[in-house]
């Protein structure tokens, strides 16, 4: 009897294995060799699946996005904790809170094959990225609002969060020990705001 495969679970589970292969490895330096070997499955059966390596990414990034804009909601979205303690988790989430680093720094490769090029599945992923801007925007926004932090441009101060986590998304890579670089930075910037 042929084995019944769920082929929507598998498909996942090939997402999640390329991930830490994308993360690992970079987008030019994996193949579908290297995503098969870690699936434990051959390239053929990949292809049932995906239509190749760019197809495999996207959705990769797709589901990674997906999975971080959630995370960053619910944080945000929590009434118990000051416009500090959620931008310090935020902040956190992405810069530690995943396994290896490996969501974020899938996310910088993204960033990278971006801007050298541009279609459908492209400007998509852009659109996801700026929801998680827009994410930390309205955090930004709501603690002006209730009067937690000095009136700022929010969206000005939302990108230098956003580029904050990339640079240290990219230095953790080098040196794992700048936990206390980040804190006192995120203090000097959150303490200049506080009313």
């Amino acid at each position: 009897m042929p084995k019944i495969v769920d082929y929507d679970k598998k498909k996942q589970e090939i997402i999640e294995k390329a991930k830490i292969v994308f993360a690992k490895r970079g987008y030019h330096d994996t193949s579908l060799s290297h995503i098969s070997k870690k699936c434990g499955m051959g390239r053929t059966t990949i292809y049932q699946y995906f239509k190749n390596k760019d197809e495999i990414f996207y959705h990769t990034v797709g589901s990674t996005l997906e999975e971080i804009q959630t995370q960053v909601e619910v944080i945000v979205t929590n009434e118990e904790l000051s416009f500090t303690e959620k931008l310090k988790q935020v902040i956190h989430q992405l810069t530690e809170g995943q396994e290896d680093n490996n969501t974020f720094i899938l996310l910088l490769e993204t960033l990278l094959i971006i801007n050298r090029g541009t279609n459908e599945v492209l400007e998509k992923i852009k659109d996801d990225i700026q929801k998680l801007k827009n994410t930390i925007e309205d955090l930004i926004k709501g603690a002006i609002e209730k009067k937690e932090i000095k009136p700022v441009d929010s969206k000005s101060f939302a990108e230098t969060i956003y580029t904050f986590i990339e640079t240290l998304t990219l230095k953790s890579i080098s040196n794992k020990n700048d936990s206390k670089v980040k804190a006192e930075f995120l203090n000097l910037l959150i303490d200049d705001l506080k009313i």
